[in-house]
């Protein structure tokens, strides 16, 4: 699908931000209420807009562990279809999506220690030991997602981090019910969220906005069909030498500046770096990948690149 101007303004403008009121995205368009609404059931039904996610701060919830594990595969299409499978079913695996590169498939998971995580990808591996010829694990100390800079709108977006909290919270039930309906939609109506808790509107919107202040809720974003938009994600993984506070500060701001930079995240194993880029021409991603590479030449010990395609489906909350 060709988006056009107001499609992606609307979109850069719901990206980080889509709870606004339909008026207030609707004045930063320059449209009418209606056709915001419109243009966003439009996209929806088309399923350019997969999902509306809700960003959860799993630390604070719980979960210690945001890990990324990457399989290497030599496996048919139907033993690469029940693998799928395997990882689609498992709730502690929020996401999982193909690969082109030296990897094959990948998946994004989050666990409240250590010893659970090895256990269940134990039991992975052991089940599919005649397909997985090999895997790599990225553990993720702090990740930030940076707004939708491709589409050129100048207004300043919401960008919010993901690091490890002290602190942990008990929820009460009609809390941890919010958690589940924003994770089913985050752009679920105040009207229709108190329904399905069973309480007035006020009293839903309180709870809302007591969880987004005690950063429970840090954000949100709009997962798309990237194949629709044309649009693609490539992540290069780094192996960072010294990774400092001073080098972290570096490439952040490099990142945070940098137009096709979505994501970046922090963390140990193989590499300790991971930076994914938002693109739509093969020779974008390679020029983006060239500037960082040269600006950063001195720390970088190795980098390997992978394509992600096909992405399965999405959830960010593993509480049933």
């Amino acid at each position: 699908m060709k988006l056009d101007k107001i499609d992606k303004k609307l979109i850069s403008n719901i990206y980080h931000n889509y709870r606004e009121p339909l008026t207030k995205i609707a004045k930063e368009c320059k449209i009418s209420r209606d056709q915001v609404e419109y243009r966003i059931k439009k996209l929806e039904s088309q399923d350019i807009i997969k999902k509306f996610a809700t960003i959860f701060n799993y630390s604070k919830l719980g979960f210690e562990e945001f890990i990324i594990v990457w399989l290497k595969l030599k496996a048919t299409k139907n033993q690469k279809e029940n693998l799928r499978k395997q990882l689609k079913e498992n709730k502690n695996i929020l996401t999982y999506f193909d690969c082109l590169g030296e990897y094959n498939i990948g998946f994004d998971c989050i666990y409240k220690d250590k010893q659970k995580f090895q256990k269940e990808l134990s039991k992975i591996l052991d089940k599919n030991k005649e397909i997985i010829t090999d895997h790599s694990i990225f553990t993720t100390t702090s990740s930030i997602f940076f707004p939708l800079k491709e589409f050129e709108i100048q207004k300043t977006e919401k960008e919010f981090s993901i690091e490890d909290s002290k602190e942990k919270v008990r929820l009460e039930e009609k809390e941890i019910q919010i958690l589940k309906e924003l994770e089913k939609d985050g752009r679920i109506k105040i009207i229709d969220l108190a329904k399905k808790l069973n309480i007035n509107a006020e009293k839903a919107l309180y709870k809302l906005k007591n969880l987004q202040r005690n950063k429970i809720i840090l954000g949100s974003r709009i997962i798309f069909d990237l194949e629709k938009m044309n649009y693609f994600f490539g992540n290069l993984r780094l192996k960072i030498n010294s990774l400092n506070e001073k080098t972290k500060e570096e490439i952040t701001n490099f990142c945070k500046n940098h137009k096709l930079i979505n994501a970046l995240s922090f963390g140990v194993g193989e590499y300790n770096c991971l930076v994914q880029v938002f693109f739509r021409e093969e020779k974008q991603f390679r020029d983006s990948i060239t500037e960082l590479l040269e600006r950063f030449n001195q720390e970088i010990i190795s980098k390997d690149i992978i394509l992600i395609q096909n992405e399965g489906e999405i959830k960010t909350l593993p509480i049933e």
